[in-house]
């Protein structure tokens, strides 16, 4: 019996050299992931494993494997979509913990919704593409044929703007809060 064992355990060394690359590939290709290529790696040598040593092989090696990724690179998806969506389901954390700080809140948002609307008509667009569309400087650059420098000098003043109002906007809060 052991000497079956070891024997299979080579023969499983074999197969993962042949085949992990090809498994890593095909998973990468339909997913574009590295996490989900290297986990469907593991998960499919450990089933093939499984499969060796409980002599549950109906088919040949080759069969087996491709059968056994595609069934569990479809779990992998599918497991990451529920995670992905649990993750949004759950309640947003409150910013505020009362009204009042959930008024002054909405007031501080307001004051920076404001201060975006008031810039130049270019900055105004390059700093949301690039804050509220996560888009990078070169994306914004393409976008709006100009130079990724120049987004890099339009977000770099915006935010300057942004920061010296906001500060005097806060400075008088913090004043108006000791009166």
């Amino acid at each position: 019996m052991s000497s079956t064992q070891h024997f299979d355990s080579r023969e499983f060394e074999t197969l993962f050299q042949q085949w992990n690359r090809k498994v890593y590939n095909y998973a990468l290709s339909k997913t574009k992931s590295t996490y989900i290529a290297e986990e469907t790696v593991q998960r499919v040598f450990i089933k093939l494993w499984q499969n060796i040593t409980q002599k549950n092989i109906a088919s040949s090696i080759d069969a087996q494997i491709f059968t056994i990724t595609r069934s569990i690179l479809l779990d992998i998806v599918k497991e990451e979509y529920r995670r992905k969506h649990a993750m949004e389901s759950l309640p947003k954390p409150s910013y505020a913990p009362n009204s009042l700080a959930q008024l002054e809140w909405k007031e501080t948002e307001g004051k920076v919704e404001r201060l975006i609307d008031q810039l130049p008509p270019i900055r105004k667009r390059v700093f949301k593409l690039s804050r509220f569309e996560h888009l990078n400087y070169k994306e914004i650059a393409a976008r709006l044929n100009i130079s990724p420098r120049t987004v890099e000098n339009h977000i770099a003043l915006a935010l300057k703007t942004i920061r010296k109002s906001f500060s005097n906007f806060l400075a008088l809060l913090f004043f108006l809060k000791f009166l």
